[in-house]
């Protein structure tokens, strides 16, 4: 029986060519939410250059199961995420890819890749995007599309171009996905605590979520723990040494449903430059680690 409590999916099977079709279904969620959670740790917030040093970068990390998985089959998890943003003038441009490996209780294993990319403009009131995931080289789920905010905020449009030409309004309030960091990183600064908006992600027809942020305390520099990075590359390599930092936890609602458990949660450590060392991201009947093994930092444009 395959079982996600938070997502409310109960499937139940024992035949392996519809346990691989249920894990599909199940990790077409866990991309969604893994592409929201991916700007977290790859985002360039321009609007706040002036008084932080806060740099587009490339970053690899390790993803491993960090807890759960029998509720949904599967006894382990390994993987690699790469993560790319770049500032290119007139905006911003985020390339994720990520595979990994999910291992059964048969000990046969189940290869997932994901890719996404996005454009965002500098001012946030446009949005491009694609996706595509893959279980065992077989497509899950393919989205491109672009999106729109109104003057003044007001609403906005999302038009996807595939799977199959269709459209979204987008209520006042809308945020693309750095440009709500912005917001979160703008928040922290002046001391507060709790932020909840409106994010469309780009990621399908239901990638539009009330995002409510919590974020705790500043933590002294240098609180990043060892082990999150690899014996190649020391924490003063990392550019992170000296640096300020804020635990930062996001619970994901799907719009409009009033409901009170969140379908998704992330929580990392943000460094004052935008960086995130490490990041748990929680979906209920199983966690997943990431934790940065690489890092280097883009030269900035000439604009």
């Amino acid at each position: 029986m395959l079982k996600l409590e938070r997502l409310d999916v109960i499937i139940t099977t024992t035949d392996r060519s519809e346990v691989l079709d249920a894990l599909a279904f199940i990790m077409t969620l866990f991309w969604k939410y893994l592409a929201l959670s991916s700007v977290i740790s790859l985002v360039y917030f321009g609007s706040f250059a002036r008084s932080a040093d806060l740099a587009a970068h490339r970053a690899i990390y390790d993803l491993s199961l960090l807890s759960g998985g029998g509720g949904a089959d599967f006894t382990d998890v390994t993987g690699k995420m790469y993560l790319d943003w770049s500032d290119v003038c007139d905006g911003w441009t985020l390339t994720q890819h990520v595979r990994m490996i999910f291992v059964d209780r048969n000990g046969n294993t189940i290869t997932n890749d994901f890719s996404f990319s996005s454009w965002e403009s500098r001012d946030g009131s446009k949005f491009r995007y694609t996706m595509r995931s893959t279980t065992n080289d077989e497509l899950n789920e393919q989205i491109e599309g672009r999106a729109q905010l109104h003057p003044g905020r007001a609403g906005g449009v999302a038009l996807f171009s595939k799977p199959e030409e269709s459209s979204m309004e987008l209520p006042a309030g809308t945020l693309f996905p750095t440009e709500h960091l912005f917001l979160t990183i703008d928040h922290a600064m002046s001391g507060g605590h709790n932020l909840t908006r409106n994010v469309f992600s780009g990621t399908g027809d239901d990638s539009l979520n009330e995002v409510s942020a919590f974020i705790g305390p500043v933590i002294a520099p240098a609180s990043v723990r060892p082990e999150e990075f690899s014996e190649s590359q020391s924490l003063a390599e990392s550019g992170l040494e000296g640096l300020r930092s804020w635990p930062v936890a996001m619970a994901y609602f799907p719009y409009g449903k009033g409901d009170h458990q969140p379908e998704f949660e992330v929580h990392f450590q943000l460094m004052e430059n935008g960086v995130s060392p490490s990041m748990d991201l929680d979906y209920g009947k199983f966690a997943i680690r990431g934790l940065i093994k690489h890092l280097e930092y883009h030269s900035p444009p000439d604009c």
